[in-house]
């Protein structure tokens, strides 16, 4: 999908999404956990910023897809790590828009 999307931006030399220019660089086998961290975003409470993601809908995805008991920390780690960081995001977001 992204490769479909910069060869447009290319041949109509539009600009390149924020989203795909500045992606993260992941380290091989942390595909999943970002998979798993964009899955799980959408449980996360909204009102005028959003809230964590609750551990027990990655515990409910851990459980969901069969992993042990040490793949369940992993994840569990991953998602906390990035949902502080993306939460610290927004907050910054918004106070620049402020």
């Amino acid at each position: 999908m992204e490769a479909r999307i910069l060869r447009e931006c290319y041949a109509w030399k539009k600009k390149v999404p924020d989203r795909i220019q500045n992606a993260p660089d992941l380290l091989l086998g942390l595909e999943s956990y970002f998979q798993a961290f964009i899955d799980l975003t959408t449980c996360r409470s909204s009102g005028w910023s959003p809230g964590p993601i609750p551990w027990m809908d990655v515990e409910a995805y851990a459980m969901a897809n069969d992993m042990d008991e040490e793949e369940a920390d992993t994840l569990h780690y991953h998602m906390s790590k990035m949902d502080n960081a993306y939460l610290k995001r927004i907050e910054q977001k918004n106070k620049n828009n402020a």
